[in-house]
């Protein structure tokens, strides 16, 4: 997440850049990156990059319909502008603001900004005065002044063609080409939307919107193939630019020529996909048109009733859209008054301020570090520099918002230091801060950008994960969590090991306001605690409780909880007969899923626990292996198994209590393992041979001790190590791969050794490896691992 520490702030400027990489990409990040950009912005004085930042915050805030909000920060950022001179910038956001007035239906008050946009610019002839011509062409053609509309028009497409804008020019010609079309002036009208497309190269969503109206036009000329062309075109385009609106009015479009025509299943073939995207969307306004159509079509067709629920629907939501705007104006005009009379007396204190720092130069420094200090305190921790209680109820909310929307969910984690009190009372309250300094500095790093991690008082610290897709993404957040306190913690002259307890709980499934999810997770983390697991999640289960966090405390319990299994690889002779199968460990935790050996199995070797769990899967497999006709069964040792004294006691009592036959028992031991332990192995390996049982060098090849290993004449067979094999093929032939394979396969069969190759996917191996006569092959090409079960039906 952010680096919220005061001493390692990012400055206004670089969050600046990032917020506007991020816009249209992931607002919700930008909105956080603006935000931070405009408080540090103010911590440092730096008004440019605030002004910057609040028309940034302003763009988003007015796309997800909090035009309020957007109004005040973008007067906020035009009073900045005016007092640094600036007025280019000030012009800009006077633009904005007219802008964003049009959008909401003001269409005087919008006419008011833009007029003074056009005074304060002057009579430059650039991009801006392009764009504020455009907006003033808008409102006019809005408030029935067609003439001046055209007027402006006329003067922006001279702007930007002279500021050498050729995208602008074609956004420009759509519009005022649109605007052509609606008032009748059809030929006028073609030229600009060519223009367009010529400009866009007939790609991008500029085109798409250019055909489109194109499409009317020749409809209404009667060219009403002609136009079903150009709004196939469109189409595509609208398609392939991802652009929703643009490529709904096409659908539209294209319905009302097919109606036309008559074409009425081709009409309802379009209103189908159209709807499904209005829906989908929740595009009302566009969903009320096309059900509007689609009546017209059922009548058409003479199925009344249909024509008449269907135009029910429609005049619904017509009316509940025209209800709900009706109701957001009211609101907007009431909120608008308010936050202009804030405004007026917010004026009239930087009046008086202003003054004051005038006259009293050390006290408006004086002044402005305790404004500092006071901002600091109510949003962020004073020890740690991270995100208070206040701050994180915020971000909470704003959480929530989206979350609800977007039909999302998000988690709140409490997190306790274990032991934290007898820190402080032993070592002293000096050592306990330090602790809570070092752990913030450890947690923040961990978590994205859109996450908090907030300290709440004492040793509590609150988690708030956004977007979360299920219960695993919680998990891999706990994970990283519990390895943040792995190292040490060096704290003065104290070196302490210190572990926390955290609880998790999920919106919506635990709980939905912030009072209550806390409540959850607060539980969780005292059951954590009280079980000393680490970490819980509630409601996982039936009881509250799920199994520890970690792989390595999982992995004790996974025995005891019957969570092993194991799966079954045939190897078969060079004619296909099946000689044998090789025994593979798989874990299956009911949080973690499907966990892969490669996880797992370092973690038993390093704990010890390889010793237990290999005698499981050794009496396991005998069992199983025992009921197959004559098959052997091949089953990997780990490095402690086979050191362990009892080893080959553990043998014997697998092979009694299952009644296995030795000769048909075959052990696999790592070369490494056998080169490093020689002399040590020599008894363990004269054991296994006394009860008959075989032992194979696995992963032959694999490094330089082979031929170390293979000077031990108590091994019977070697398995080629799989990465030798998998190099093999067709347009490598003669290569070094295939020398070398072929070189350590005559090796081992000089000495007398069974020779097995694994890791045999394709028919070129399976070949290549027949003439040089291994004893038996192994891999995908013949069978993936498969149950016991299955392996005795498949024989």
């Amino acid at each position: 997440m952010p680096d919220q520490n005061p001493s390692s702030l990012r400055t206004p400027k670089r969050l600046l850049e990032e917020a506007r990489l991020f816009t249209d990409e992931d607002d919700e990040r930008a909105a956080l990156l603006y935000e931070q950009a405009a408080v540090r912005a103010r911590l440092y004085r730096d008004q440019e990059t605030l002004a910057d930042a609040l028309n940034g915050m302003a763009k988003l805030e007015h796309k997800r319909g909090d035009s309020n909000a957007a109004l005040f920060h973008l007067q906020e950022a035009r009073e900045i502008r005016r007092a640094l001179g600036d007025l280019r910038g000030e012009a800009a956001l006077l633009c904005n603001i007219g802008a964003l007035h049009t959008d909401l239906g003001s269409f005087n008050t919008a006419l008011d900004f833009l007029l003074q946009a056009e005074t304060v610019h002057g009579s430059a002839e650039d991009v801006l005065s392009a764009t504020i011509s455009t907006n003033l062409a808008r409102v006019y053609d809005d408030l029935g002044d067609p003439d001046s509309a055209e007027r402006h028009y006329q003067k922006a497409l001279t702007f930007v063609r002279n500021a050498g804008h050729p995208m602008g020019e074609a956004i420009l010609s759509t519009n005022y080409g649109e605007f052509q079309l609606r008032r009748g002036r059809l030929d006028e009208a073609e030229k600009l939307l060519s223009s367009a497309l010529d400009i866009t190269s007939r790609k991008s969503f500029i085109a798409a919107d250019a055909l489109r109206h194109l499409g009317v036009l020749y409809r209404q000329r009667g060219m009403l193939e002609a136009a079903l062309v150009a709004f196939h075109d469109a189409t595509n385009l609208a398609r392939a630019s991802e652009d929703l609106d643009i490529l709904i009015e096409v659908l539209i479009s294209e319905a009302e020529t097919h109606l036309q025509e008559e074409h009425l299943t081709l009409a309802q073939d379009v209103l189908f996909e159209a709807e499904e995207l209005t829906r989908s969307s929740n595009r009302h306004r566009a969903l009320s048109r096309v059900l509007k159509l689609t009546s017209q079509v059922y009548e058409a067709e003479g199925q009344i009733t249909k024509a008449l629920s269907t135009a029910r629907e429609a005049h619904d939501l017509e009316s509940q859209v025209l209800k709900a705007e009706a109701e957001q104006r009211t609101k907007q005009l009431a909120t608008q008054h308010e936050l202009e009379r804030a405004r007026n007396e917010l004026e009239q204190q930087r009046h008086r301020y202003e003054t004051e720092r005038l006259t009293k130069e050390k006290m408006e420094r004086e002044s402005y570090e305790r404004m500092k200090e006071l901002e600091r305190k109510a949003l962020y921790d004073a020890l740690t520099g991270l995100p208070n209680r206040l701050l994180l109820a915020d971000r909470f909310r704003v959480a929530l918002e989206h979350a609800s929307r977007t039909g999302t969910r998000l988690a709140l984690g409490v997190l306790d230091l274990n032991k934290f009190k007898k820190i402080n009372d032993t070592l002293g309250h000096h050592v306990g801060d330090e602790l809570l300094i070092e752990v913030a500095r450890r947690l923040e790093p961990i978590l994205r950008a859109e996450d908090t991690v907030a300290r709440t008082g004492g040793d509590e610290f609150v988690f708030l994960i956004r977007s979360i897709t299920d219960t695993e993404a919680v998990m891999a957040v706990a994970r990283r969590i519990m390895q943040a306190f792995e190292p040490m913690f060096h704290l003065y002259q104290h070196h302490l090991h210190v572990g926390p307890s955290i609880g998790f709980a999920v919106f919506p499934e635990d709980a939905l306001t912030y009072q209550d999810l806390f409540e959850k997770a607060d539980k969780a983390m005292y059951e954590a605690k009280t079980r000393g697991s680490g970490f819980e999640l509630h409601g996982l289960q039936s009881s509250d409780r799920m199994a520890p966090i970690t792989l390595e405390s999982a992995l004790h319990q996974a025995l005891k909880n019957e969570e092993l299994d194991i799966v079954y690889q045939p190897f078969t002779d060079m004619h296909g007969k099946p000689r044998g199968a090789e025994a593979l460990l798989r874990w299956h935790h009911p949080l973690f899923g499907n966990i892969s050996p490669l996880e797992f199995l370092p973690i038993a070797e390093s704990t010890g626990l390889s010793v237990p769990i290999g005698a499981w899967v050794l009496n396991k497999a005998c069992q199983e292996a025992a009921k197959w006709p004559g098959l052997v069964l091949s089953v990997n040792l780990s490095s402690r198994q086979f050191s362990h004294p009892d080893f080959a006691s553990t043998v014997k009592q697998a092979l009694e209590s299952s009644g296995l036959k030795p000769e048909l028992l075959e052990l696999e031991i790592k070369e490494e393992l056998l080169a490093r332990q020689l002399e040590r192995s020599q008894s363990r390996l004269g054991a296994l041979q006394e009860l008959g049982v075989r032992v194979v060098l696995d992963d032959f090849g694999e490094g330089f001790t082979s031929f170390t290993a293979l000077k031990n004449h108590h091994v019977q067979g070697v398995k080629i190590d799989r990465n030798l094999i998998q190099d093999l093929h067709p347009e490598a032939q003669g290569s070094r791969d295939e020398i070398l394979l072929s070189a350590v396969i005559r090796m081992a069969q000089a000495l007398g050794l069974d020779v097995i190759a694994k890791g045999v996917e394709n028919e070129y191996q399976w070949e290549f490896l027949s003439t040089l006569g291994v004893t038996a092959v192994q891999g995908f090409l013949f069978s993936r691992p498969q149950s016991a079960g299955e392996l005795v039906a498949g024989l």
